[in-house]
């Protein structure tokens, strides 16, 4: 499955939880990144947590809407 199908489920779920009212454009979010792409330098994300949560993984905290910004423009470059 390609990181474009990926980031599709990523938008629609936050999308989701801002209108459900749980989580706002300006909260930070968890921020979850895989590998760099074979093709140039860039990490996809995987995943994200509420800022709650404890990944056991390495992560980032973002903005809701940089990371929702980040989500549509690479989904449009595909």
């Amino acid at each position: 499955m390609s990181f474009f199908s990926e980031y599709e489920n990523l938008i629609q779920g936050i999308t989701e939880d801002i209108d459900a009212g749980i989580i706002t454009a300006n909260d930070h979010l968890k921020v979850v990144r895989k590998r760099k792409t074979k093709s140039n330098d860039y990490r996809p994300i995987s995943d994200y947590y509420y800022m709650n949560n404890h990944p056991k993984v390495k992560y980032e905290e973002m903005r809701v809407c940089d990371v929702l910004q980040e989500l549509v423009l690479r989904n449009m470059m595909r």
